[in-house]
């Protein structure tokens, strides 16, 4: 009898199995993932509940700071203690991505409601010579910034009429209150000459922001507090076999499909990006994880405006929990407000409501809406799931699917006891026109036509911006 690893290393003869599920009125196509894993594509079924903006779960105090372990990957350091983070432009021309492959930690998130992502890489153990292409800041950055302490590298920000714009959050809710170096460091200031432009690989303006990492390592001044994970050497040893993780954030086209594949022989999961490896341009090495987490909360759009993103990372929620080929459903929480006690750590409890040991090595936590899609490839049925959906055209809603109405929760994940009705979001209309925002002309002249945003700020077709910076 063949065996599951057998299966796996089958690959070139079961690429058909990508869409093994029977074709239905809007199912989706993943050939675009790339993957070769066996197994039939399945849909994640929905919880009944998500969570809310308070935490009922047992939250426990900070792990122990453990002198020769790095706090965010559990592997072996000695270095000082100095996380970076450094935003990451995810746009189909901006791969490959430079120095990624050293981030220990990375997060990818929805920053339009047509499903156009940006990415967050915090670096600490490794600081490779050069990162990027880096673009402009959101506030759900500066959020994740507060929590981790470091600086937050970025060029240009997000700005605008009302409270939610960089600037003012920053100002009203940070611990330190200004948007000023070392916690917040814009290529658009005085320190320009760290983020020079480079046409390596093809990268043209506004996608080749090449941001000089050494520099910040060498004038790092800041002393955060870690937050460290509990950390296991053998990760998951129950749960569901899964090969391989799928997830189309934007319907239009497939410039932002990210998929996983279980890799028997290291143990990771191999990174895929529109169909391709996902590589870091400055080792050619294609980017593994040990932990890849999906971390479901509300996402709205600040005034209505669809590129304005306001997400949820204080009370708690569902996360879906990928390690060793298995997964399990559990709980992400974090004991803070919007506004309050952003330094605390977010904690990620497994399907028993116990503080889930991340796997030694590097995590990928996929910031998603409550109703994304997320398709895994099983070679057996995983429970509760149902044939695979399109991507909606617009994320975000709140508006809840068929899908998570009508599927079960499994009996053990936590469940918040109280969830707090969503809100009403505008709809965006045909033609959104998004706020006003710092962003960096391109050189030579704003570039308009190859996708990239005007100086206004406007989108057309698919959502992608037309103005001075692309998907700002």
């Amino acid at each position: 009898m063949l065996t599951r690893k057998s299966l796996r290393f089958l690959a070139a003869a079961v690429l058909a199995a990508l869409t093994a599920v029977p074709a239905a009125a809007g199912a989706a196509d993943y050939s675009a993932s790339g993957l070769t894993a066996s197994g039939t594509a399945q849909q994640l079924g929905a919880p009944a509940s998500y969570g809310g903006s308070s935490v009922t779960m047992a939250m426990p105090g900070e792990n122990p700071v453990q002198e020769g372990i790095n706090p965010i990957t559990g592997e072996a350091f000695s270095g000082e203690y100095k996380p970076t983070l450094v935003v990451i432009d995810t746009h189909a021309r901006a791969l490959p991505h430079w120095g990624v492959a050293s981030a220990d930690l990375m997060y990818e998130f929805p920053i339009q409601a047509d499903g156009s992502t940006r990415s967050l890489a915090l670096f600490m153990s490794e600081y490779p010579e050069a990162a990027g292409p880096v673009r402009s800041a959101r506030v759900v950055m500066c959020n994740l910034r507060e929590m981790w302490g470091g600086t937050l590298c970025f060029y240009g920000m997000q700005e605008g009429r009302d409270g939610n714009n960089v600037l003012n959050w920053v100002k009203a809710n940070s611990a330190e209150g200004t948007l000023s170096y070392p916690f917040y460091l814009n290529g658009m200031t005085k320190y320009a000459d760290w983020f020079p432009r480079s046409n390596e690989y093809g990268h043209v303006a506004p996608y080749n922001v090449r941001m000089n990492l050494t520099e910040v390592y060498n004038n790092y001044s800041l002393t955060p507090t870690p937050h460290p994970f509990l950390f296991t050497d053998t990760g998951l040893e129950r749960g569901e076999d899964v090969n391989g993780i799928v997830i189309s954030y934007k319907q239009t086209q497939y410039a932002y499909v990210t998929a996983y594949q279980y890799n028997d022989l290291t143990g990771l999961y191999d990174r895929y990006r529109n169909g391709e490896p996902y590589v870091d341009a400055l080792t050619g090495e294609q980017c593994a994880y040990a932990n890849v987490i999906i971390l479901r909360t509300d996402i709205s759009w600040a005034s209505g405006n669809p590129s304005r993103p306001v997400i949820r990372l204080n009370g708690e929620g569902v996360c879906e929990i990928f390690q060793n080929g298995r997964y399990i459903r559990g709980t992400w929480a974090r004991d803070c407000t919007e506004t309050d006690h952003l330094q605390n750590r977010m904690v990620f409890f497994d399907e028993n409501g116990q503080e889930l040991p991340m796997k030694v090595g590097k995590t990928f936590i996929q910031i998603v809406d409550n109703e994304q899609p997320v398709v895994v490839l099983a070679d057996g049925a995983i429970a509760g799931a149902v044939e695979p959906q399109e991507q909606r055209l617009t994320i975000g809603s709140g508006v809840a699917t068929s899908t998570a109405d009508s599927t079960p929760r499994p009996t053990r994940t936590p469940k918040a006891t109280s969830t707090p009705e969503a809100t009403a979001t505008p709809e965006p209309t045909a033609t959104p026109t998004a706020e006003p925002e710092q962003t960096p002309p391109a050189e030579g002249g704003d570039q308009t036509g190859d996708g990239s945003e005007t100086g206004d700020g406007s989108q057309t077709g698919d959502g992608e911006a037309t103005s001075g910076e692309a998907q700002t």
